[in-house]
């Protein structure tokens, strides 16, 4: 459960002390961060990542176009594409989901085919075979900055 913080709300100039909603932003003392509705968190990817790091509420500044929008959230997914090995599941209008395959863990999965005398080896396949997923969906505010929303496992 949230506990009542001082938040920046997009759209109220004035800051507010209460229990945060999704989309709310937070001084932590060092960055933004933006309520996911489960834990605040760092923006994935940013336009102008300065403006993360000072204290003026970024939120007040003038906002970007939409297609600058499209281009930022267009190069935050190429970049975790080619860095962290997602894959695009979805390119919305609102939004980008992007699945990061789960890691086998493949020296315990060694250690349990030898301990048991190979019999292990069919449950490390099935795992190496059929694994689960981390979905994360990818939006970019007004501002020019990417944040990343956890979706369900499958």
């Amino acid at each position: 459960m949230s506990r009542t913080a001082t938040l920046a709300r997009p759209g109220q100039p004035d800051l507010v002390t209460t229990k945060p909603v999704v989309g709310d932003y937070h001084w932590d003392g060092k960055r933004w961060r933006r309520w996911t509705g489960r834990r605040w968190a760092s923006a994935a990817y940013s336009a102008d990542l300065a403006a993360l790091h000072r204290p003026e509420r970024f939120d007040l500044a003038r906002r970007i176009t939409e297609s600058q929008r499209q281009r930022v959230l267009d190069l935050a997914v190429e970049r975790q594409v080619l860095d962290q090995g997602a894959s695009v599941v979805h390119a919305g209008p609102h939004g980008t989901v992007l699945a990061y395959k789960r890691p086998v863990s493949h020296l315990a999965h060694a250690i349990g085919t030898l301990v048991t005398g190979g019999l292990w080896v069919v449950v490390w396949l099935v795992c190496a075979i059929a694994r689960s997923e981390d979905r994360v969906r990818l939006e970019c505010d007004p501002w020019g900055h990417v944040w990343a929303l956890r979706a369900t496992s499958r």
